[in-house]
């Protein structure tokens, strides 16, 4: 192989390996910006989250509120129906 085709050879390969940088550049690019979609994603549902927690725990203090009330209004009943008759 003559020193014209050894450089051919080597130019050819510098030509391939660049073509790979830029396709692993590329790749790192897309990469990077799908990470950051994904953390912005993350930090919301996060932020959902939080809030159907604050919720449920709203939500479950009211119900036990109503449930205590139901309780005294059931044992004021109970003590109505169980005065004795006059007769």
């Amino acid at each position: 192989m003559g020193e014209a085709a050894l450089a051919t050879d080597g130019l050819e390969q510098l030509l391939s390996l660049e073509e790979k940088i830029h396709q692993t550049m590329d790749r790192l690019k897309s990469l990077r910006a799908e990470n950051e979609r994904l953390r912005r994603e993350r930090e919301e549902q996060e932020s959902r989250l939080r809030a159907l927690e604050s919720r449920l725990a709203r939500l479950e203090k009211e119900r036990e509120a109503v449930r205590a009330r139901v309780q005294r209004l059931l044992e004021q009943v109970d003590s109505l129906t169980n005065l004795p008759s006059e007769a």
